[in-house]
């Protein structure tokens, strides 16, 4: 049975594959939480362009029945479109509030895509895993060089 010697060269390859090997699995899960964002607001940003067409569509509706209902269609739209400046009177009375609640809405809704489990892909707060990250390398370091010392020690 032969016996491997000890070389700092091969230990330091086995470490900067280790760390490469590391990074790449950091990349994936960044990328896995990106892509879910991404993905989540490509449907809310679809879904707030077909409510602003339900809303175009009914307020066409709303127009024609009140300009029936007024006698005339020009008043019917006016009608509508005092009925929207209204609703954006309201809006602007409330905007603090208003911003403050969307704010936390797309907050949670951020996190809770971030934070969701993917197959393998384990979830948690990024910045603590690079830091766990950079600890668990540190010591895997300093053992696969303690190893190998003890190593070339017992050889001599």
């Amino acid at each position: 049975m032969e016996e491997q010697k000890f070389s700092f060269s091969g230990s330091f390859q086995k470490i900067r594959e280790y760390v490469e090997t590391r990074i790449d699995l950091v990349k994936l899960k960044v990328i896995a939480k990106s892509s879910r964002i991404i993905g989540a607001l490509v449907v809310d940003l679809s879904k707030l362009v077909l409510l602003l067409m339900i809303v175009f569509f009914f307020s066409l509706a709303l127009g024609f029945y009140l300009g029936e209902r007024l006698g005339t269609h020009s008043l019917g739209f006016l009608a509508t479109g005092g009925i929207f400046l209204v609703l954006l009177l309201l809006i602007k009375l409330f905007e603090p509030k208003l911003e403050a609640k969307i704010m936390d809405i797309t907050i949670r809704k951020v996190m809770g895509k971030w934070n969701e489990d993917d197959e393998g892909v384990e979830s948690g707060d990024t910045d603590q895993e690079l830091a766990d990250l950079a600890e668990k390398i540190e010591e895997d370091v300093k053992e696969i060089i303690k190893k190998d010392l003890n190593h070339e020690h017992e050889n001599k």
